[in-house]
């Protein structure tokens, strides 16, 4: 029988993490760049999604497939690369167990204020 080789994603998540040093900055470009031979396709979607500008909107807002936020007159994202986000979001909900909450789930949300 044969076994399908790894992919580059299953590699990268069995490597471990980068260990952290609060005395110095991690550039997760520049980690991108020196590991681009040895993570091709993982390398290019980092450098896309890396290089989008920060902005004020809140993320679920903006990558919300039920909402019309990003739309052929209000994008500023390639449709490939809105497709990759919104994949790399699949991927992460199923590997950690995450459920997406349902419309009536986010429309119940009961928030208590302290009494002053």
């Amino acid at each position: 029988m044969l076994h399908p080789e790894k992919s580059e994603l299953d590699i990268y998540l069995e490597e471990g993490c980068h260990l952290f040093n609060p005395e110095e900055q991690f550039d997760a470009l520049s980690w991108w760049k020196l590991n681009t031979y040895k993570f091709r396709i993982l390398s290019s979607l980092a450098r896309n999604v890396l290089a989008i500008p920060i902005t004020t909107v809140a993320s679920e807002a903006t990558f919300s497939a039920g909402s019309r936020v990003i739309d052929k007159y209000r994008a500023s994202l390639a449709p490939s690369t809105v497709e990759m986000l919104m994949c790399g979001g699949d991927w992460c909900r199923k590997r950690y167990g995450v459920k997406k909450k349902t419309k009536a789930e986010k429309q119940h949300l009961t928030i208590e204020l302290p009494n002053n």
